[in-house]
């Protein structure tokens, strides 16, 4: 029988697990008559074991598949599984900076509670004492702990120069501790540091913000009463004193020392929103002069000093206006804020906005210098930079693990936020990262192939397909910036030469094997030509890569060639070749076709019949020469271009000079002999190698490398030399 399912219970014998070769053997034996059976038995055993083997192959093929299946699988998890966690991790930084916030808030509230009972029966007590008037939309604005500097050895002349916040102070002075209560409409000082224990006996100063004064100014109604100012700040530049101020009231100065410079800000601001409420601010200017110009007793001095403090009082006033939103006020907050939640989308609107504001603002006073817009300006930049770097880790992070073509545009739309906020080389950089991952994950995907130039077709098709969609997408992104496209040629050119070192190392493209890589290597540049006819020429990178490379291909190949023929010339006996059958001519002639020659032309000179015996009149090492010489020659022009036109024409012209002084050599032999029979012969072979064969290579090269180079040229002169030897 010879089939090997007849009988499950014969396959099910060797399943035991106390099965016996041996026993199994002499069972088969004893039951067997004669060799017939034995025969079929060996035949049935054959076909299980064919079937066993095949069966094997196919269950490691399938566990292959579905272990790479698996891979794939598990490494889209990790990608997910990172997302996930550096979301959770976003989500934990994000409810740990609103923890704080909510912290500082319930701290901030529950002191300003302990404190206004406070400070509310201290204003009480100065109003039934007659300090201040009762005012029921009087609001505290700001309030805390101060330092007032007492001058020591004051000077006669100091009152001249007081207003003037740039008069060096004498370095003799002492400070008290006090409280400032800042209200909309009076500053009180309380000797007493601590609010909460303060008495209406520890008020030092009560100090009026406002005076109603009339319109002195024509373009004014004359009859309107307006408020101004009746004290003034002056920020007094750190010397001896640091983080002070001066408040001017009446003819007298105090000074305050805050504990920080931040503080000393505040304090400044909430100055500035008391004295010059922002539906006023416009006359502010007008009003401040008209009451300085009212003093027909101000000296030259005093003068100096209002100039100096309506300076002063201009740059508060810009400074207000550029905060006059609340959203400018609060951009750095909300930048963290933002970034926290890593909402990169609404920061970088955000810090849009916060551009054009400066912008516009710095247009409409480009004569001022405010070093309030610098350090607004200096808040944004240092955020930019942070968002820049959280975007650059993000997409690191995720090329490391391998990009996914599914979240391209998410990818791309941090590419175009780099690029609004003006980080056009972090952009293309990261761009190109994200390219160089894609790239590698993609060639990955490639599945082998049983012909091993299906699969550097299909590895070349993957290739440039990938090369064509990261072109499109770069010009998407990157078409107004024409100075990026250098980066992306050199990474061009960077890829093809990782593919050929690939190629290379995997021995698709090596010395082994001459037809095999000649094969490739035309694969290789047929793709790279239809890239550059249509977008970008990258055929001129494929033939720098490859020159030195296929030099070392080409003279590896020429010096096997020259080996085989060494060892052919010398067992050769100088006899013609016969064929037995007309299916054996038919046979050669399909040969040399193949190799793109008209083959019954070529050899009919050559070729005579006479009673059905065939015979060609040329020499075995002669055909197997030309069978060798034109796949060499065929190989090479499919891959010719310029960069390696020399050592293409330089190896088939050493090529046939050798061939050729073999035929010397035997020439030479037969020089003093009457053998003039071989003599003819060996001079068909050489009219053969030299007319034909070199003849038809030099016309198929012609149109490639123009006329006969004088390297081809000089091979005819041969023909002249050897008929001289052979003297027919």
């Amino acid at each position: 029988m010879e089939f090997s399912d007849a009988d499950p219970a014969f396959r099910a014998r060797f399943l035991e697990a106390k099965f016996e070769p041996e026993s199994f053997v002499q069972s088969i034996a004893s039951k067997s008559i004669g060799s017939t059976d034995l025969m079929n038995m060996k035949r049935r055993m054959h076909l299980i074991s064919s079937e066993a083997k095949t069966e094997l192959k196919q269950n490691v093929y399938r566990n292959h598949t579905k272990f790479i299946e698996t891979a794939k699988e598990v490494s889209s998890l990790e990608s997910e599984v990172y997302q996930l966690h550096s979301l959770l991790a976003d989500e934990k930084q994000l409810l740990n900076t609103v923890k704080e916030l909510l912290n500082v808030e319930k701290k901030n509230d529950s002191s300003e509670t302990s404190e206004n009972d406070s400070w509310e029966t201290l204003l009480h007590h100065c109003q039934s004492l007659g300090l201040v008037s009762s005012n029921p939309d009087r609001r505290l604005i700001h309030s805390g702990k101060l330092l007032e500097v007492k001058l020591e050895n004051l000077p006669a002349n100091h009152q001249q120069h007081k207003g003037d916040s740039n008069t060096k102070l004498p370095t003799s002075y002492v400070t008290h501790q006090c409280y400032g209560l800042l209200f909309s409409d009076y500053f009180i000082i309380a000797k007493s540091a601590n609010i909460r224990t303060a008495t209406a006996y520890d008020v030092d100063q009560v100090l009026k913000l406002h005076q109603t004064s009339s319109g002195v100014n024509s373009n004014r109604p004359s009859d309107k009463q307006i408020p101004s100012s009746a004290i003034q700040t002056i920020n007094l530049k750190d010397g001896e004193l640091r983080n002070s101020f001066l408040i001017q009231h009446n003819l007298e100065t105090h000074t305050m020392m805050c504990e920080n410079a931040q503080s000393k800000k505040h304090w400044m601001e909430m100055f500035e929103s008391a004295l010059y409420p922002r539906q006023r601010r416009g006359s502010l200017l007008y009003t401040d002069t008209g009451r300085l110009s009212l003093s027909p007793t101000s000296t030259a001095s005093s003068s100096i000093s209002d100039r100096s403090s309506v300076q002063q009082q201009q740059i508060q006033l810009f400074e207000e206006d550029f905060y006059s939103e609340d959203w400018v006020t609060n951009t750095q907050e909300n930048l963290v804020i933002l970034l926290a939640e890593r909402n990169f989308d609404e920061a970088l609107a955000l810090i849009l906005r916060s551009r054009k504001h400066v912008r516009q603002f710095v247009s409409e006073h480009s004569q001022q210098t405010m070093h309030f817009v610098d350090e607004y300006v200096k808040s944004v930049q240092i955020k930019e930079q942070e968002l820049c770097k959280l975007i650059e880790k993000e997409i690191q992070n995720i090329c490391e693990r391998g990009c996914s073509t599914n979240l391209l545009k998410h990818y791309y739309h941090h590419i175009q936020t780099l690029k609004q906020l003006g980080y056009v080389p972090k952009a293309c950089d990261l761009f190109i990262t994200i390219q160089l991952s894609l790239m590698k994950s993609t060639l990955k995907q490639t599945k082998l192939e049983e012909l091993n130039v299906v699969f550097v077709e299909n590895f070349a098709n993957t290739f440039f397909t990938r090369l064509v969609d990261s072109y499109y997408e770069f010009v998407q992104i990157f078409k107004d910036q024409k100075s990026t496209f250098t980066k992306f040629i050199v990474w061009m050119s960077s890829e093809i030469e990782k593919l050929i070192t690939i190629l290379h190392n995997q021995q698709y493209i090596s010395t082994k094997n001459f037809n095999f890589t000649m094969k490739n290597i035309d694969i290789l540049l047929t793709k790279a030509n239809e890239f550059s006819s249509k977008l970008i020429d990258v055929k001129f990178m494929f033939e720098e890569q490859l020159e030195q490379l296929l030099i070392q291909i080409i003279t590896t190949q020429k010096d096997v060639i020259i080996d085989t023929l060494r060892q052919r010339h010398r067992d050769e006996k100088w006899t013609s070749i016969t064929l037995s059958t007309q299916d054996r001519l038919e046979q050669l002639y399909f040969e040399f076709h193949e190799l793109g020659l008209d083959s019954q032309k070529f050899f009919q000179p050559f070729i005579t019949i006479n009673n059905d015996t065939i015979q060609i009149n040329l020499a075995p090492s002669t055909l197997q020469f030309a069978k060798a010489y034109l796949t060499f020659s065929r190989d090479l022009f499919k891959i010719h271009y310029s960069l390696i036109n020399q050592t293409i024409v330089e190896a088939l012209v050493e090529l046939i000079k050798l061939h050729l002084k073999y035929y010397e050599r035997a020439l030479q032999k037969l020089q003093n002999t009457n053998e003039k029979q071989s003599k003819i012969f060996i001079m068909k072979n050489v009219e053969f190698s030299l007319n034909h064969l070199f003849h038809y290579v030099d016309t198929l090269y012609r149109p490639k490398i123009g006329h006969s180079v004088k390297y081809f040229t000089k091979v005819y002169e041969k023909m002249s030399k050897l008929k001289e030897m052979a003297a027919l």
